[in-house]
């Protein structure tokens, strides 16, 4: 009986031990999972923080990055009206063979100062410190651009006329200006002008209209410029291929103190493709109330430009060039009205410029300067005078020029 009673006893002990091993290992693996959980979960948090942290710093770059936008916007606006200083300098000096003399000479020492506005306008002062030895006024005008491509303009300013008399000296091609240039067609008035521009699909320009109406030669003293009837000037600029444009243009001006008129027509082309320029231009120049024969004036030029390799040497490109000009008899006005034998005014302009032709051949040097660009022309000028009356300053020479523009 007492073996009995020891065996139940070890067999409820070995159930007891067994219930607890089991209650331990349950607990265990409760305890694991828990620690598991935990950790699980405290990796999750640290995950969420470096998140949070990454976004933060993506913020703060957009932000700063946003800054810097702001900042250069408003730095390239401030840079947009901010004015614009240019200028031209052309000294050169000329050997006339026939008197055997030569002379040194600042063509041009010009000024310019152009900029933007608010509210879509634009200004432009030029001035030039020494145009045939005297301080002149050239531009003094203010613009609008209300809408797309339309631009209108008042005050001093070229008329819109011809191909060369339209250019600037720092885009000339030759030491001197043409006969159309200079005598015929050079023209600056106050007044008025509109422009408009015809964009293709492929963003080229195709056509250009420029016109307006002016006070009629009358720079000097504007106060007392009133007119009955404006002068006017317009041009045309179709450009049929992107290197080649042609260039109608009419002119209506008065002269000799408003007591004389005359109207030009003018009819110029050119094709460019940066190697070749090719350009001729006629005009005709016909005065009111046949104060004046009519007056007809041809300019044709070729210019050949070869830019040289490598980009050690001091001369970057060189341009060879070529150009005939003619003129007609013509008068500007300036010296008012020939006399009759008797010494009384008559209503015939004088002459101011003999009928000429002339022949141009030179070369250009053009310097490697892309921040004051330099150019060095060497020019021959062959004059004929079929009826005499030559200038002193108007017959064969030598030219040497050295121009800087900036």
């Amino acid at each position: 009986m007492n073996r009995n009673i020891a065996t139940m006893d070890i067999e409820k002990a070995r159930r007891i031990r067994s219930i607890y091993n089991w209650c331990r290992f349950i607990i265990m693996v409760i305890l694991m999972t828990l620690l598991f959980i935990g950790v699980a979960n405290a990796q999750t948090v640290e995950e969420r923080l470096a998140a949070l942290e990454l976004l933060v710093k993506d913020q703060q770059r957009q932000l700063d990055l946003q800054k810097s936008l702001n900042q250069n916007t408003d730095n390239d606006n401030r840079d947009k009206y901010k004015p614009q200083l240019h200028g031209i300098l052309r000294g050169k000096y000329e050997y006339q063979p026939e008197i055997d003399k030569g002379r040194f000479e600042v063509r041009n020492a010009r000024l310019s100062v152009v900029g933007k506005l608010a509210l879509i306008s634009e200004y432009k002062l030029e001035v030039d410190l020494c145009d045939e030895s005297n301080i002149k006024m050239k531009d003094a005008w203010v613009r609008i651009l209300p809408w797309n491509n339309l631009r209108l303009t008042m005050g001093q300013q070229r008329m819109p006329f011809s191909i060369d008399a339209h250019r600037n000296p720092s885009a000339q091609y030759f030491a001197n200006r043409s006969f159309i240039a200079k005598q015929v067609g050079d023209m600056r008035d106050v007044g008025f002008q509109a422009g408009y521009d015809i964009i293709n699909v492929n963003k080229r320009q195709v056509l250009s209209v420029d016109a307006g109406i002016f006070n009629g030669s009358n720079l000097d003293n504007q106060k007392s410029a009133w007119f009955s009837s404006p002068a006017y000037s317009a041009r045309i600029q179709y450009f049929p291929l992107k290197q080649w444009a042609l260039i109608p243009s009419i002119q209506h001006q008065q002269i000799a103190e408003r007591q004389a008129s005359y109207t030009s027509i003018d009819l110029g082309s050119y094709f460019d493709n940066g190697l070749w320029h090719i350009e001729a231009e006629y005009l005709r120049k016909t005065y009111d109330d046949d104060a004046f024969d009519a007056c007809n004036a041809v300019d044709a030029m070729v210019i050949y430009k070869k830019r040289l390799k490598g980009d050690k040497s001091m001369v970057e490109a060189i341009s060879w060039l070529g150009r005939y000009d003619w003129m007609e008899d013509h008068s500007s006005g300036q010296s008012g009205f020939a006399t009759d034998a008797a010494g009384n005014a008559t209503s015939r302009l004088k002459v101011t410029d003999a009928e000429r032709h002339r022949m141009t051949l030179g070369t250009t040097l053009h310097l490697r300067n892309p921040y004051f660009p330099t150019d060095i022309r060497f020019n021959y000028e062959k004059y004929w005078y079929p009826h005499g009356g030559a200038k002193e300053s108007e017959q064969d020479k030598i030219v040497c020029e050295l121009m800087i523009r900036f």
